[in-house]
């Protein structure tokens, strides 16, 4: 999105994709606003994008703590954010291995989740194999958490994200062992 002057702003591209996700938005609809909002960024707004991470703008206001929680503003432009860097494709692998492998936050597992996805779509495969086998099992499990519980429900939609998904749990044990943790988790709720 542009902001008054007609020059791109990368903050106001978050802010509407965030908001159309607290509105309900599916998952198909929100990759697809999300590539029309990032039609305008490049990889020189990933610092703006990032900052926002753990600064988000003000809540817009019609934004209810009540439906949506204390830190819902926060998560939804956190996943705004990274749709938005992944729409950059290959030139956001850097960023997104910073975020990935360096000090953990909450958004490491964000980061991850990419990662996977942009290999599942032929995008650095077997680095993103090398890099999960080695740093994985040394992440918190939180984050752990966090890169798979996004990443399963998507299975049955995207074959090749369920058959690159299947290559790590065969080569990474410990990546293994927290999706059927989830997978069983789902099963008794």
């Amino acid at each position: 999105m542009s902001d008054a002057d007609g020059i791109f702003d990368p903050t106001s591209s978050m802010t509407s994709l965030a908001t159309d996700l607290l509105s309900g938005i599916d998952r198909a609809a929100f990759a697809q606003r999300a590539r029309e909002l990032a039609a305008g960024i490049d990889v020189d707004d990933i610092v703006a994008l990032r900052l926002r991470l753990h600064n988000p703008p003000p809540e817009p206001a019609n934004y209810d703590f009540r439906k949506h929680g204390l830190v819902g503003w926060l998560s939804a432009c956190q996943f705004a954010i990274f749709e938005l860097i992944f729409q950059l494709g290959p030139q956001a692998i850097p960023a997104l291995r910073e975020i990935a492998w360096g000090p953990y936050d909450w958004t490491q597992g964000n980061a991850i989740e990419l990662l996977i996805r942009m290999a599942a779509q032929g995008i650095e495969v077997e680095e993103t194999v090398a890099e999960i086998g080695e740093q994985f099992p040394g992440i918190r499990y939180e984050a752990k958490l966090y890169t798979l519980e996004p990443l399963l429900p998507r299975l049955a939609t995207e074959p090749e994200l369920a058959a690159f998904l299947e290559r790590l749990r065969t080569e990474v044990p410990d990546l293994d062992r927290i999706a059927s943790e989830i997978e069983q988790r789902h099963k008794t709720t």
